[in-house]
């Protein structure tokens, strides 16, 4: 991904914070599930990661649009789009 290091949850985060996630989504308890997102995000965070890739629009849409963690989250598209533009650039300079 040209300059970018790919960091995912491990096994605990994903059984315990992004799951219970998406089972708030699935029960319409979208408070809990916004409650609950902010933990991964947080532990992500806290591991040096820059940016994260929010590939669900249920979860993209839980955080109010002035939420700090917000911030720090992209669309899947954007980034596939942002990391096509490097490629090029880094292409183009190669010719």
């Amino acid at each position: 991904m040209g300059g970018f290091e790919v960091v995912v949850p491990d096994k605990a985060t994903m059984e315990h914070t992004v799951i219970p996630v998406i089972e708030s989504l699935n029960r319409k308890d979208r408070e809990g599930a916004r409650n609950l997102l902010r933990i991964p995000l947080q532990v992500l965070l806290v591991r040096a990661v820059n940016t994260v890739i929010l590939a669900s629009d249920d979860m993209r849409d839980l955080l109010p649009r002035e939420d700090p963690l917000l911030k720090k989250c992209i669309d899947p598209m954007d980034a596939l789009a942002r990391s096509t533009i490097n490629w090029t650039r880094s292409v183009e300079k190669g010719s």
